[in-house]
Formats: structure tokens, sequence, C-alpha cells
């Protein structure tokens, strides 16, 4: 029987509004049983309206392709949570692997998961997504296009922060400044960087001579955002005594959303 997730997901993106139709519900599903994967459909979610809101001005040179293309780097995240909802393993890019199991293992910060997915669908996802739609005729515009995201994702950050704070650490943003637990620069993650390298890995991709040459390339993204999830995952954080003090702010963070809950039904 499907899970609750294969079922969410069961009908490909066919345009942005899908994607955020199929995220809003995966979203609600994450709050409601709990499940850290929220963490970065929150964020995903919020920047993928912010781009779509783009959509009436004059932002992109070529605003079907932009949609086109943010469809296409949707379904990878997509095709990655079905995969691994499915068991097939060998299928999950490792990055999402890295940051799905954690999830499940319901360990970690939350600026951990929130990074990890940003470093999967940015670092790994992305390359792939402009190769697959294609960034010729026209690179220099589409190129124009792809780094004008960039601006929308910095002026989304706040909004961005707040979004994942409320929803998943009311109270632990509080110590955002002592633990750098949802700060500007860790949410940042050298976005901009990391766009542009995923750029300069679509050229590759374009250039390669066959699919033996296409094939090393994807695999060298794949180990390169391994490697950044595992220094993710190294982070001081997750020593022992911080986890203790983390799990207990979590805790009471529980108990003030449970009292606020039976005060606004009262």
């Amino acid at each position: 029987m499907p899970s609750k997730i294969e079922t969410l997901f069961s009908e490909k993106f066919k345009s942005v509004d899908d994607v955020v139709k199929q995220l809003s519900a995966f979203e609600n599903h994450c709050l409601t049983a709990g499940d850290l994967r929220g963490v970065f459909a929150t964020a995903y979610l919020h920047i993928t309206k912010s781009i779509q809101a783009e959509f009436d001005g004059n932002t992109f040179h070529d605003k079907d392709w932009v949609e086109i293309y943010l469809v296409r780097f949707g379904n990878l995240y997509r095709e990655a949570l079905i995969h691994y909802e499915k068991g097939q393993s060998d299928k999950v890019p490792k990055s999402w692997k890295i940051s799905f199991e954690l999830a499940e293992q319901k360990e970690g910060l939350i600026i951990q998961h929130l990074l990890l997915g940003i470093n999967a669908h940015i670092n790994h996802d992305l390359a792939i997504a402009l190769f697959d739609v294609g960034i010729d005729p026209e690179r220099e515009a589409k190129y124009h296009d792809h780094t004008k995201v960039n601006e929308v994702l910095e002026a989304a950050t706040d909004d961005l922060k707040k979004h994942v704070a409320n929803k998943y650490a009311p109270i632990l943003k509080r110590i955002d400044r002592k633990t750098g637990y949802l700060s500007n620069d860790a949410v940042n993650f050298s976005i901009p960087k990391a766009r542009e390298h995923a750029w300069t890995f679509a050229v590759a991709l374009t250039r390669a001579a066959n699919q033996a040459e296409k094939a090393i390339l994807r695999k060298a993204l794949d180990d390169q955002a391994a490697v950044l999830a595992r220094l993710i995952m190294a982070s001081p954080t997750r020593r022992p005594r911080f986890r203790r003090t983390v799990s207990f702010f979590k805790r009471i963070d529980g108990l003030v959303s449970r009292i606020r809950s039976f005060f606004r039904r009262s």
C-alpha cells in the first residue's frame, strides 16, 4: 500500500502551481506528523512562492523558461522523496539520503535539517534541473534569469527564517544569536556561490561529449553534495550536552504550544 508521502506526490508536477499545492499538503502532513522533512519543505515552499510572485513583473527575460526550470527542480525533490519512501535507496541522491535519514531519526537541529535540504537541492539537484530544461539557446539571457533568482532568495531570507522558526522552533529562535540557530549567514549558506557552481556544472553537462562523460559529472555532483552534507552533520552542536539542552527547550516548546492551544479553545 502506498505511503502517505507517495499519495501526496502521486502526480508529477506540471506547473509551479502544482509544486506549491503539493508542497503545501506535504508541509501540513509534516507538521501534523512531526516529520522533520517539513523544515526544508516549509523553506522550499516559501521560496517557490516568492519566485512565482515575480512572474507578474519584469524580473525575468523569459518567464516561461524560469517556470519550466522551477517545475523540473521541484520534480527532482519529489522523485527523491518517493524513491526514499519506497526503499529504493540506490535511486536517492546521497545528500538527500543523509537528509531524510536524519529526519527519520528525529535528531539534529532545525538549522541542520534546513541546511541539509538546501545543500541537496542546490548543490545536487539544480545543475541537473538546468541541464534537463536546457540552457540554450540565448544562454546569456537564461543566465541573467538564473542569477535574478538570487536576488529573490536574498529578499526572502528574513521571512523564510520566521516561517521556519515559528513552525518548528518558536522558543529556540530566541537563542538564535547565541547558537547561530537560524542566523542569516547560516540560511544564506553561500547560496549565490552554490547557484553559480550549479550553472557551471550545467554548462559542463551540456558540453559533455557522451553519456559516459555525463555520468562522471553526475557522480561528481552526487559525491560533492554528500561531502557537504556530512560536514553539516559534523556540527559541534551534535555533542550530547548541547543536544540534551536543545531537547529540554523542545519539551518546553511543546508545553507552551499545548497551553496556547488550550486557551484558544477556551
